[in-house]
């Protein structure tokens, strides 16, 4: 009877729980545990296939010491409003790069890696369109693109991404050195082993 009644209290302990996550998992914002992927993690959402409702749209093409204004707005013949997000500034390595300033109301700049990298909601604050302002860092790392997720509501939301700027002056060869060791090198790797395999396969043939 004692164990029935402990598996009893673990269940209902679970139910409160995953009401607790249901309900506060999407309007205080996005956690740290999200950082790395930028994607809900709340256990009911779910990634929509195709075009994105969303636009992201960035007052320049170039980067360098000046701040960029960023708009975020719901496009298309059936326009979608939109209460979560979370977005970054990440370069074709993957890092995040400066940080977020003037942002719009029930939002925040979060710190996922460096100080205030981060876009995202405090609220589930309804809006079809939002601007904020973007500090891009002072070296050139490369092509940089904003980019993250849009949450229509607790189910669904979708993969968003901007059409990337580009720094001014030359690129910081640590960034340049960083891909090239890494898709780089990879593909030339998978390159001289489907050549090796042909190779092998040819003589096996023979034989």
């Amino acid at each position: 009877m004692e164990r029935l009644h402990c598996i009893f209290s673990v269940c209902v302990m679970c139910v409160v729980l995953a009401s607790v996550q249901r309900t506060f998992a999407f309007p205080t914002g996005s956690p740290v545990s999200a950082c790395s992927d930028l994607m809900p993690v709340h256990i009911d959402g779910e990634l929509q296939k195709g075009a994105s409702p969303y636009m992201i749209i960035l007052n320049d093409t170039v980067y360098g010491s000046a701040a960029i204004r960023v708009s975020i707005t719901a496009v298309g013949p059936a326009t979608k409003e939109f209460l979560a997000f979370m977005l970054q500034a990440r370069n074709e390595a993957g890092s995040p790069q400066g940080n977020f300033g003037d942002v719009p109301v029930a939002s925040k700049a979060m710190t996922c890696y460096k100080d205030g990298d981060t876009l995202t909601h405090t609220a589930a604050y309804i809006r079809q369109s939002m601007e904020v302002t973007w500090f891009p860092p002072a070296n050139n790392v490369g092509k940089i693109r904003i980019t993250g997720s849009i949450a229509l509501s607790k189910v669904k939301y979708w993969a968003v991404e901007s059409a990337p700027v580009s720094g001014r002056g030359a690129q910081d060869a640590s960034t340049i050195v960083r891909t090239a060791s890494g898709s780089g090198t990879v593909s030339h790797l998978n390159s001289a082993c489907l050549i090796l395999l042909t190779v092998f396969t040819k003589l096996a043939n023979r034989f």
